[in-house]
């Protein structure tokens, strides 16, 4: 596993805030473009998160994640 956040082979990280209606499916809190290594996140229902996950959450390395 690599360091997702600045990888050494790739662009860093981005995060972008977005709203309900951009999300793909109703209770998808994230998407990953592994490939550009942008974060979509659905900042309502991030918001609703504990700190603890909306951490793990900026880091991960799945594709989509859901509440």
């Amino acid at each position: 596993m690599t360091f997702n956040l600045c990888p050494d082979d790739g662009p860093p990280r981005l995060w972008r805030f977005v709203d309900d209606d951009i999300m793909t499916a109703a209770r998808m809190v994230s998407l990953l473009d592994a490939k550009q290594n942008l974060l979509l996140i659905n900042r309502p229902l991030y918001d609703q998160l504990p700190w603890i996950d909306q951490h793990q959450l900026l880091r991960t390395h799945t594709r989509a994640e859901y509440v």
